[in-house]
């Protein structure tokens, strides 16, 4: 049995060296392409995705009222409350539900009694919590700040009941 083995010479590997060398140098611009344009790719679906989730915006308008602006556009249920958190008891003031793709609230706080409100979004499996205080000067602005998890889940289980 012959066989036969063809060896390359040193020259000729380096030139085949050389010429593969030459073949990634003038794939990797078109690499790199490839490489940023599916990264671009990837950021622009993650972006799409996080617009579909809903959106809150919460400011004070004026020093009696807060302005609520909700963005839902895949239409979930959405749930208002504001609450009376200075009596013994919660006290429920408002219970709102609707599934609009978009919403606006103002909750005007004039002439409400002194003490501290809550207000709870809930859109989806999404929640949002700002407490409302009302000062006892008439004159005086209401103070927003939102709540902390732990003060809103005891907030909350406090309501169900």
């Amino acid at each position: 049995m012959n066989r036969s083995i063809l060896l390359r010479s040193a020259q000729s590997m380096a030139v085949a060296t050389a010429t593969t060398r030459t073949q990634i140098l003038t794939l990797k611009p078109y690499l790199r392409a490839a490489l940023l344009s599916g990264l671009v790719l990837i950021g622009s679906i993650g972006s799409a995705l996080a617009q579909e989730g809903p959106s809150v915006k919460a400011k004070q308008g004026n020093a009696h009222s807060l302005y609520l602006t909700i963005e839902n556009p895949t239409q979930q249920r959405l749930q208002m409350q504001v609450l009376s958190l200075s009596q013994p008891q919660y006290t429920c003031l408002v219970d709102e539900v609707n599934h609009q793709s978009s919403y606006g609230s103002q909750l005007n706080f004039n002439g409400m009694p002194a003490g501290h409100y809550a207000v709870l979004l809930r859109i989806g499996r999404e929640r949002y919590r700002y407490t409302v205080q009302v000062p006892s000067q008439p004159k005086a602005p209401i103070l927003v700040s939102e709540l902390t998890p732990a003060l809103a889940s005891e907030m909350v289980a406090s309501a169900a009941h």
